[in-house]
């Protein structure tokens, strides 16, 4: 591949970076282990303190449950359940059993840097003394505020004083649409600008279709060269239930991109189709500096069947919103 193609795949491969801070911040429910309650049955004031006490276990229990979920360990979550357990999540999918709730955990739940989960009971009914029903809310606080993301049931039973989960239900409060999908990328509207030796990449963004796609546009000036302009569209899939984009390059050649968060790096799988035909893919990994900056790498890119090496680092920066 001569350098001018090289260029322009680098240059391609930043336009889908660009726009990869997103998520599918799908809402789960986390569980733990809780302090042994004291069990009283002599009196009616024993009776009266085992409730109180019983009580106190199950939500200290679901602030740890809470905590796990924020952490998003697997291993500790599916440890809170019975050996035979039960979890049904928002869309009626039954996982049973501890290795099974490790895997689905491990596969569908991620680390939340910014975002505190919380579980928070509405209904504690104690069913004799081995047994608790408890009905509640999965909520998310950040520095915007409490927002509720779907309603839980939990059975649980006493097993020598550690209440165990045996089942648990979430559903949604309300179905999301794409537009809502699609808030994560508030953030990306207005412009920005990169920079990679001699060549320069402006991009703006902005909401269209009443916010179910966000429309990008891409000017891409090289010294000696007349300016390329690229444009991009992102949208939500509901049946891969993930942000997806499709971009369009000024010299004829076409792309399509998906993304999965890790932590707080975004990885974008991207795959494209050259004007020449050649096909080029690309893994890319975003990292959050501030609310104004991130780091944009290119790596595993490949076009034609050739390798070629990663990227190094590079700043991209926000002009105006």
């Amino acid at each position: 591949m001569n350098q001018s193609k090289r260029n322009l795949f680098i240059l391609s491969a930043l336009s889908a970076a660009l726009t990869a801070n997103l998520c599918n911040p799908a809402p789960q429910a986390a569980f733990a282990k809780s302090r042994p309650s004291k069990v009283k049955t002599t009196t009616v004031e024993s009776k009266t303190q085992t409730k109180a006490d019983a009580e106190s276990a199950i939500r200290s229990q679901l602030s740890s449950l809470s905590e796990a979920a924020t952490k998003a360990d697997a291993e500790k979550m599916a440890s809170f359940f019975a050996l035979d357990g039960a979890y049904i999540n928002e869309d009626g999918v039954r996982v049973e059993g501890r290795p099974s709730l490790k895997e689905h955990f491990a596969r569908n739940v991620r680390p939340e840097s910014e975002t505190a989960v919380k579980l928070e009971p509405l209904v504690i009914r104690l069913i004799g003394n081995d047994a608790a029903w408890i009905e509640g809310t999965t909520t998310r606080q950040n520095g915007r505020g409490k927002s509720i993301d779907a309603r839980f049931t939990m059975l649980l039973s006493n097993q020598n004083g550690n209440w165990i989960i045996q089942s648990a239900t979430e559903s949604s409060i309300a179905p999301k649409d794409s537009a809502s999908r699609l808030t994560e990328l508030d953030w990306l509207v207005g412009d920005w600008v990169a920079e990679q030796g001699n060549s320069k990449v402006r991009m703006t963004a902005e909401k269209v279709g009443n916010g179910h796609f966000f429309h990008l546009r891409y000017v891409i000036t090289k010294a000696g060269e007349a300016p390329k302009i690229d444009t991009q569209v992102i949208g939500w899939d509901p049946n891969r239930d993930q942000i997806i984009s499709w971009h369009f390059d000024s010299s004829g050649g076409f792309g399509y991109g998906k993304w999965r968060k890790l932590a707080n790096k975004w990885v974008i799988n991207a795959e494209g189709v050259e004007q020449s035909g050649w096909n080029s893919t690309a893994t890319n990994v975003i990292s959050a500096v501030d609310k104004n900056s991130f780091q944009w790498q290119s790596m595993r890119r490949t076009a034609d069947g050739l390798t070629f090496a990663d990227t190094e680092p590079l700043t991209v920066k926000r002009v105006s919103q």
